[in-house]
């Protein structure tokens, strides 16, 4: 047996009370290591102002599953079973700019409406708000107006059901609740899938790599391994 030295490297969290992540920072940790707010004060806080999705159409299932968040003063988040894309300024509660996507039947068919939220990427130049749509689809939106990249897939859509490296079901269903997970210049997807009975010709829970500058496929990674990969003949 051969032993090495592990290197872990310790999360920071969240900080200057930004919220660039969905969990807070890169791994996840939901933390924030602020100190103005503590137990000795937290009772004279005051609301400043409130903002209501209600405005947004019909709320998901059960209740709100979104976390926003916050970068350079503005807070972005999704509302309603639409998951309408919404900038809001942190200072007054304004809604500063929303996007969203009519998809009709695809849309109401997708096996799950309720939503965590999006997901910021940036070069420090060009910043991107990055998020699928119920009926899946992934979007790239500008940060500062709301309107599609149109250097990003066709006119800042990427159409999440293609490039699965297999047919869809005819009733098979495929969304994502989360937003993706932004590594680098990669947006990580992965899928909900409705709750059928296991089977080889299910639809596959395949996570794929997408170049957030121009929306092209980089990988995907095959859960369920294809005829002549490592594993198939188990399946």
């Amino acid at each position: 047996m051969l032993a090495l030295p592990a290197a872990v490297v310790g999360q920071a969290g969240a900080t200057d009370g930004e919220w660039h992540y969905y969990g807070g920072d890169a791994g996840g940790t939901r933390y924030a290591p602020l100190d103005q707010i503590d137990r000795d004060n937290v009772a004279d806080l005051e609301i400043k102002w409130r903002w209501s999705a209600a405005n947004f159409g019909a709320s998901p299932e059960i209740n709100s599953q979104v976390t926003p968040l916050m970068v350079d003063g503005v807070l972005y988040a999704t509302a309603g079973t639409r998951r309408n894309v919404v900038a809001i300024d942190a200072a007054t509660g304004e809604t500063l700019w929303m996007w969203r996507i009519d998809e009709g039947t695809r849309g109401e068919d997708a096996p799950r409406k309720n939503h965590r939220g999006v997901s910021y990427w940036t070069d420090g130049v060009a910043e991107r708000i990055i998020y699928i749509t119920p009926g899946y689809r992934l979007v790239s939106l500008d940060a500062q107006t709301g309107r599609p990249d149109l250097g990003f897939g066709e006119e800042g859509i990427v159409d999440l059901f293609e490039g699965l490296d297999r047919p869809r079901p005819p009733d098979g269903r495929i969304g994502a609740s989360s937003p993706p997970m932004i590594v680098g210049d990669v947006a990580v997807i992965g899928g909900a899938l409705s709750a059928f009975a296991p089977s080889r010709e299910n639809i596959a829970g395949f996570v794929r790599g997408y170049d957030v500058r121009t929306g092209e496929r980089r990988w995907i990674f095959h859960t369920v391994p294809l005829a002549g990969e490592f594993g198939n003949e188990t399946w």
